[in-house]
């Protein structure tokens, strides 16, 4: 008696080297085989399986790479948020100002020639008047 299973696994066709047939089996197409072979091959049920079951396994396969694109797409706008938020960069005036590169003086500077309604607070820290200043000039870009 025969039965019909498929190798699933990730190469274009596998070769029977388990049970010694030599038979080769095309990726994901069912091929007939006898029980005996059948019962050995299947033991690696993440590599053969039978035929019924070859719709399941290319549907779990395609939801995996679905998920794992969105993981990746997750990621990397995380990665450019992330960026963003650590550039400090900003354009006033068609001109590119890094504010990491100015003190908190140049940067009060900054802001009042350049008529921002921004105080620098008498606890902030410059990092953080800097942020404030980066956040104020973006959203006016903006506008």
């Amino acid at each position: 008696m025969k039965i019909a299973i498929a190798y699933v696994g990730p190469k274009e066709f596998k070769r029977d080297t388990i049970t010694g047939s030599r038979q080769v089996f095309p990726q994901n197409k069912p091929i007939e085989v006898s029980e005996e072979v059948a019962a050995v091959l299947l033991r690696f049920d993440k590599v053969f399986v039978e035929a019924d079951q070859i719709d399941d396994v290319l549907k779990a396969r395609e939801a995996k790479e679905q998920a794992r694109k969105e993981a990746e797409a997750k990621a990397e706008e995380a990665r450019k948020k992330a960026e963003a938020e650590a550039c400090m960069v900003v354009t006033l005036g068609g001109e590119e100002i890094d504010l990491n590169k100015l003190t908190g003086a140049q940067v009060t500077t900054l802001v009042e020639s350049h008529d921002l309604d921004i105080t620098k607070g008498p606890q902030e820290k410059v990092d953080t008047f800097k942020k404030r200043v980066r956040d104020a000039i973006r959203a006016s870009e903006a506008e």
